[in-house]
């Protein structure tokens, strides 16, 4: 039992670390959004860059090369690990003597041919990934994958955006950290942006060499014996098999029902996700403040994934997660609309605060609970092609989204732009909504709606909502065949047991009338 609470934890350990560098990269390419916003890039420039994201939405293209062919003594996930962290490592440490006078300069299209190129290295290390924490999980606790994916991430997000947003800013330095220390002030932060783009560089290529100093195969065993292993383990299919493999999923009607909930369930919140943030600067909040205000919302990244690291329902709390998202979003984009009215009073940034808790933790119930049924799902011969077609599809919806809203706002009006997008995302998945009417109540908050096209288009979500509420709470208490357990009969079906009174059809909790 210890050793096997020592392999338990040692697995851990390295998916946590290898999904950090990857939430790296995210963050990383995140913050430079921001920082195009702070050189004053336009709508349409944002929008090009959004391209940056893309191969996340088309690795399922190169996915089975990476699962069908390896060297044996490496292993599927080494011979793919190494050279693609150690290439991401040699760009970064090479980017960083050219980024801030690409950012300055805003060479947008070189800024996304660069980024471009890095999404497609850390979409390949996402497929790797994805595969090993199966492969490792597999006979443990399948919903660790996502668990470690999500904490992973998160605290790689964390560093490359808030830590590096916060004391790369001069003017928070010297007000809370130089000015208390009686040191004098600097025209730069604790580090620049290119000594903190040479330091991510490096700290793939050292994860690197300790990888390959844990991992690699030992010189004591013999290659015909590592051959045989690896066969063993691993059950190897061809290139041909594993894409075989792939399209018979879709001659199902469950994984094409699936599929179409993860191509669209981002539509009804694209415009919170995408910008909010950027509509945060356009009112004048500074960067330095924007990422203080996404510190407390970690501990929700991070809880969140712990507190579903047991559950067995993982389309039912997708369903609820969706549901609670819905109502944030809205929420939250109403208190941004009235910004200007508010940013001076001292209630303005906690409420903020406790709004993106609240959005964090809707968006967080639903990544861990879609990553851990894929992970359940999967078949372990192909893992990682498996999770990255279903990550792929989601990201797909998701990707078309970001662009979309980024292109759509340089059409609209500057002073509405914000809540008329994401009043126009919810209404286009109203059919799907439940009662959050009660949000929109509000006689007095209504009245203060200057635009008059605004406040009909508001007065038509009302409607919208109105209409299709208590059929879906109806719904949600319907009984039938769930999705889920159609999807899990795919793959393991004498291994699944699920109760004859499961209740709640999750494949109509959302996205309904889009299936249909």
């Amino acid at each position: 039992m210890p050793l096997k609470q020592n392999h338990l934890t040692l697995h851990i350990l390295t998916i946590i670390i290898l999904y950090l560098l990857q939430g790296f990269v995210q963050g990383f390419t995140a913050s430079i959004q921001l920082y195009l916003a702070f050189y004053k890039a336009s709508w349409q420039e944002q929008g090009i860059f959004s391209w940056t994201f893309y191969p996340f939405s088309l690795k399922i293209l190169w996915a089975p090369i990476l699962d069908s062919i390896y060297h044996y003594r490496f292993g599927r996930y080494l011979t793919w690990l190494i050279p693609i962290q150690i290439t991401i490592g040699i760009i970064f440490i090479i980017l960083s003597f050219y980024l801030e006078s690409l950012l300055i300069n805003r060479q947008i299209v070189t800024l996304t041919i660069i980024f471009f190129f890095i999404y497609f290295l850390i979409a390949s290390q996402d497929v790797v990934v994805d595969g090993l924490s199966v492969l490792l999980f597999a006979n443990l606790n399948p919903q660790w994958a996502s668990t470690c994916q999500t904490i992973g991430q998160v605290i790689g997000y964390f560093l490359s955006s808030t830590v590096l947003i916060i004391f790369e800013s001069s003017n928070f330095t010297n007000e809370y950290i130089r000015k208390p220390l009686s040191l004098p002030e600097r025209s730069s932060g604790l580090f620049s942006l290119q000594e903190f783009t040479f330091f991510g560089g490096a700290q793939f290529i050292i994860v690197n060499i300790i990888i390959l100093v844990i991992f690699f195969p030992k010189k004591s065993l013999n290659k015909t014996t590592n051959v045989n292993i690896q066969k063993i383990i691993y059950k190897k299919l061809d290139l041909s098999e594993t894409y075989s493999s792939i399209l018979k999923l879709f001659r199902k009607k469950c994984m094409c029902e699936y599929a179409v909930i993860l191509l669209t369930f981002d539509i009804g919140f694209a415009a919170t996700n995408y910008m909010t943030i950027l509509s945060l600067l356009e009112y004048g909040i500074t960067r330095d403040t924007i990422a203080l205000l996404n510190i407390p919302p970690v501990a929700i990244h991070i809880v969140v994934p712990l507190f579903m690291s047991q559950i067995q329902r993982h389309l039912q709390w997708f369903g609820y997660g969706y549901i609670f998202r819905l109502i944030s979003a809205v929420v939250l984009a109403i208190y941004i609309y009235f910004i200007p009215d508010i940013v001076q009073r001292s209630y303005f940034y906690p409420v903020l605060i406790i709004l993106f808790c609240v959005n964090q933790a809707a968006v967080y119930m639903m990544v861990v609970s879609r990553v851990g049924f894929s992970a359940r799902i999967s078949e372990p011969q192909i893992a990682g092609t498996y999770m990255t077609l279903l990550a792929t599809i989601s990201n797909l919806g998701q990707s078309f989204m970001s662009t979309l809203v980024l292109y759509i706002a340089s059409w609209l009006p500057a002073s509405h732009v914000y809540s008329i997008e994401v009043a126009g995302c919810v209404l286009l998945v109203g059919n799907t909504a439940i009662k959050i009417q009660g949000a929109f109540r509000n006689h007095h908050a209504r009245s203060r709606l200057k635009n008059e096209a605004l406040r009909d288009m508001f007065e038509k979500l009302l409607k919208a909502l109105d209409t299709f509420s208590l059929s879906v709470i109806k719904l949600l208490q319907k009984p039938g065949l769930p999705l889920e357990k159609e999807l899990l009969k795919l793959t393991n079906p004498d291994d699944i047991q699920v109760e004859a009174n499961y209740r709640g059809s999750c494949k109509r909790i959302f996205c309904l009338q889009l299936i249909e």
